[in-house]
């Protein structure tokens, strides 16, 4: 009997193992069957997810990775290049896509680091332009974090909502008047030409143009209209096979005339512009000097490197499409990146463009530049609110001047959660002047507290902030112009006083002052505590990510560093990166503690009620110089689920679990 029952165990073990072995095989072939229907982001997944049963197949997790990075999903796409960043030999470049999504996720100070770190272990080929390449990446990352200070405040953007942009892709706009667009969308996952109508603020839902043309195969999109509205150029695009990638689908230009209220059948621009196997998109069209300029992006020979801008001419007194040969705009614009979506306002001889060669805070940013033909002046990023650390293209004024639209992936203002679809945005130039105002009390006395400090945080979805301005003001009152569309923190400081801070959003648009009173509590006052505007409820994931990002296996928890020894760490997380330092213990393997509050200034005997549920520990963020406090420890996630509940009943609401891995702060658990 005893040998029966031995053997059924060693054969369970065996299937076990089996199945195991079966489990990560199966879905690698299920990722590989997504990705042949053109589903990448469920390819990505079950990449993901296979690596996470085979973890010594390190090319799942960087085909994951690829798959994330072509998506734009730049958060997943790092967390899946974070454990082979160091591995370039096997992985060509990983190390610098890594530091690019931790870029084009806003993490600059990270991707600064990681960027340095590449180029120092780097030992292949090109390292010299490579090292070009990396100075003009930490260069936009500084960009970047100065930019929220030094935001344009006479340019306010906004989404014009569902009847243009869907969870497709919205590109390539063109404003027929200032109250008609066109713009293609891949809406049924084919690029198409749309039209739409603004009644008051709302857009109606996009149709096709009137009459146009129809195209009975390949994508047909970025159009572009002759001032005089003779002629619609536009592209139409080969590969109508797996998702739409605006830059590197091979597409040509093509042309229809307006013959009364009907557009003619599309032709073909010449061969000398369309050339064999090369690229010739993203029209732009001015007339000037008795010629209707061509203005296109194309990866043609006789270029920089990349996508380039070029121009060619025809004669206005013809019908004919017979342009001049394209000329290339010059080294001055374009650089050994790619250059795209040009547009030139004749009215002050500016061309804007966008490019990911120059120095951008993001990957695509958008730059003007002063000139004409081939003579142009250094190009200017146009910095924020245009540019964000996405991708940001098409840029185009309308008729009257008084704004435009652009195409961005960013995130927005809780409408836009995501940056692996492109929206089409509108902005206004003058807009509205916002601000944000408030006194500032001694909450026992109601006397106003005269000698302030206020600093100005700009906060997003993924609980990260940056800060935008500090000042003093010595009359007990403050006050700051500020962006709509936005989300912040205002943190009040005074000698002798407990910090208060409050957060708000700019997103009403009725409003145009925003702010309260803050009432601050003496410091070390007999049964003061801090207001409840000092307290944060920590740093929640963003909407749609993950709670838990990619760690070690779980293992049982041995103490590496008793109590008392003082040691820093940061938070391993994709939205908890934080440096802190602590003197709890440290422990080996997976644990788990409860973060109650972060705190400007910590009170021990103000958590007094829960300390017979575990160890009070306390961490302070030496960025933000908040104290976090938490219960520890808790070496099994049901043991530590059971303490939340009881924390919560206690009064502290906003308490949450976050997991530890080797001393190391990961993410909030959901």
């Amino acid at each position: 009997m005893t040998k029966k029952l031995l053997l059924l165990l060693i054969l369970s073990v065996s299937f076990a193992g089996l199945a195991s072995a079966q489990s990560w095989r199966k879905l690698k072939k299920e990722a590989e069957q997504a990705y042949q229907d053109g589903e990448l982001a469920d390819a990505a997944d079950k990449y993901e997810q296979a690596w996470r049963k085979k973890r010594k197949k390190e090319d799942l997790i960087h085909q994951a990775g690829e798959l994330y990075y072509q998506l734009r999903d730049y958060r997943k796409a790092a967390e899946a290049y974070r454990p082979i960043k160091e591995k370039n030999s096997e992985f060509p470049l990983v190390g610098l896509k890594f530091a690019r999504c931790l870029k084009q996720d806003g993490q600059y100070d990270r991707a600064i680091n990681e960027f340095e770190t590449f180029m120092q272990n780097y030992t292949g080929d090109g390292k010299d332009i490579l090292e070009e390449i990396i100075r003009n990446e930490i260069a936009g990352c500084r960009l970047g974090m100065d930019a929220p200070a030094q935001a344009d405040r006479d340019v306010e953007l906004l989404l014009p909502g569902d009847g243009i942009n869907s969870e497709k892709d919205e590109f390539a706009p063109y404003p027929v008047s200032d109250n008609e667009l066109y713009y293609s969308s891949t809406t049924g996952d084919r690029a198409r030409i749309y039209a739409s109508r603004r009644d008051g603020s709302t857009w109606s839902k996009g149709e096709p143009p009137r009459n146009f043309p129809v195209i009975q195969s390949g994508h047909f999109c970025n159009g572009a209209m002759a001032p005089d509205g003779s002629r619609l150029y536009f592209t139409v695009c080969s590969n109508t096979s797996g998702p739409w990638n605006d830059i590197k689908t091979r597409c040509e230009i093509f042309v229809t005339k307006r013959v009364g209220a009907v557009w003619s059948q599309p032709e073909r621009l010449p061969d000398y512009i369309n050339m064999a196997g090369v690229t010739a998109t993203h029209p732009s069209i001015v007339h000037q000097r008795g010629q209707e300029i061509l203005f296109f992006a194309s990866n043609r020979e006789g270029g920089r490197g990349g996508m380039d801008l070029w121009y060619a001419s025809r004669d206005l007194g013809s019908d004919n499409i017979d342009f001049t040969f394209p000329v290339n705009m010059g080294p001055v614009v374009n650089t050994l990146g790619d250059e795209i979506t040009p547009f030139y306002n004749v009215e002050d001889q500016t061309l804007y463009f966008a490019s990911n060669g120059h120095v951008s805070m993001g990957g695509f940013d958008i730059f003007s530049s002063i000139g004409d033909e081939v003579s142009w002046s250094q190009p200017d990023n146009l910095g924020m609110p245009v540019n964000s650390s996405a991708d940001e293209y098409f840029y185009i004024l309308n008729p009257s001047r008084t704004g435009g639209f652009l195409t961005s992936n960013r995130v927005f203002a809780g409408q836009k959660p995501t940056t692996t679809h492109e929206d089409i945005f509108e902005f206004a130039v003058g807009g509205r002047r916002v601000m944000v105002k408030g006194n500032v009390y001694d909450r026992q006395s109601g006397e106003p507290i005269n000698n302030i400090t206020v600093t100005l945080y700009q906060t997003y979805e993924d609980g990260r902030e940056t800060e935008l301005i500090s000042r003093a003001f010595n009359d007990g009152k403050y006050s700051y112009e500020i962006l709509p569309n936005r989300q912040f923190r205002v943190e009040v400081s005074a000698y002798g006083y407990e910090p208060g801070s409050y957060r708000f959003a700019s997103n009403d648009m009725n409003t145009f002052t925003y702010g309260q009173p803050i009432f601050l509590a003496v410091q070390g006052a007999a049964g003061a505590a801090p207001s409840p505007e000092t307290t944060y409820p920590g740093e929640p994931a963003a909407p749609g990510q993950p709670a838990q990002p990619t760690r070690p296996a779980p293992a049982q928890p041995t103490v590496n560093a008793p109590a008392g020894q003082p040691y820093t760490a940061r938070g391993r997380g994709p939205n908890d990166n934080y440096e802190y330092q602590t003197s709890a213990p440290r422990h080996q393997g997976t644990y788990y503690k409860i973060q109650l509050a972060a705190v400007g200034t910590f009170q021990e005997n103000r958590f007094s009620n829960v300390a017979a549920l575990g160890r009070i520990d306390t961490e302070l963020i030496l960025a933000r110089g908040l104290t976090r406090v938490l219960l520890a420890d808790f070496f099994s996630l049901q043991e530590a689920r059971s303490a939340l509940q009881q924390v919560k009943s206690k009064g502290y609401s906003g308490a949450y679990i976050v997991e530890y891995v080797d001393g190391e702060r990961y993410s909030k658990v959901q």
